[in-house]
């Protein structure tokens, strides 16, 4: 039996498909657990994987459109939820015609490093931690910039080229107030000088003026960090630097995320946290 057509393949999608193949190229990797919150209505993280969502993804992968990696989350336990999907070639080609874009490149699937994985995956939880937050409508998320649609260049002090590059970017809205955030998600694999150095660039692009000029403000840029020891060892050296508005820049657990996000950064930092002053002292 020949396979199926890329024609053939087409008629076969449904919208929730076509969504399901966007939100795996946006990511790059997703878990089938993060893949049932988004499009499956798992509104229990922790809860079982709908069967729904298990069939659907299956049937995109016999379709060749969706390949899964060897490695699981979380490892054979973790069940299905574990299984990390990324799109095909033909995926690609498909959603590029669907959308009418230019096909410019190929897609190869490829078995990430764990570094690499694991940051990519911790991005997408905290764009459905957000989207989770926002769901009662008492504060909406109104935009979502994943890389590199949220990095910006800009002109270094000897005229070069210079280009930020947060995780993601993202506005939220209360009311009439909008909250501008760009996001950094720390694994701590890093050393501490490199954050910091990470947060000069932010200081040296607000220097210029450029992302005020076009939003009409500065974003607050949040750090998600993965424990409580982590958060407080880069509060304090963000504290110790005098080069750094600590004003601008803010840490936190992803636990954490959904009370900032709701209280508004000000808010947040005056009712969580004793002043960075006062911790480095």
């Amino acid at each position: 039996m020949n396979p199926p057509s890329m024609i053939d393949i087409n008629e076969r999608l449904s919208e929730r498909d076509w969504q399901i193949l966007v939100t795996v190229r946006a990511f790059k990797y997703l878990t089938t657990r993060q893949l049932s919150r988004q499009h499956f209505s798992l509104d229990n993280p922790q809860g079982a994987i709908p069967r729904i969502a298990n069939h659907s993804l299956a049937r995109l992968r016999g379709l060749g459109l969706l390949s899964n990696l060897d490695r699981r989350i979380g490892g054979v336990r973790a069940g299905s939820g574990g299984h990390v999907w990324q799109i095909t070639d033909l995926a690609y080609r498909l959603l590029c015609l669907h959308l009418h874009e230019p096909t410019n490149k190929r897609v190869r699937a490829m078995e990430p490093s764990t570094t690499f994985l694991d940051h990519t995956l911790a991005i997408a939880e905290v764009v459905l931690t957000l989207q989770e937050a926002t769901r009662d409508g008492s504060v909406k998320l109104t935009r979502i910039q994943l890389e590199p649609t949220c990095w910006r260049n800009y002109l270094g002090n000897g005229g070069e080229t210079r280009w930020l590059k947060p995780d993601l970017n993202a506005v939220t809205k209360s009311g009439d107030f909008e909250d501008h955030w760009s996001l950094e998600v720390d694994r701590a694999t890093e050393p501490p000088g490199r954050i910091i150095r990470k947060c000069i660039e932010y200081i040296d692009y607000r220097r210029t003026g450029k992302e005020q000029s076009a939003e009409g403000l500065f974003p607050a840029v949040v750090w998600i960090v993965p424990n409580e020891n982590r958060r407080d060892q880069l509060l304090r050296r963000i504290a110790s630097e005098t080069l750094i508005d600590q004003r601008l820049f803010e840490v936190i657990t992803l636990y954490e995320l959904r009370s900032l996000v709701l209280l508004g950064h000000s808010e947040f930092k005056s009712q969580n946290r004793t002043p960075l002053a006062e911790k480095s002292s």
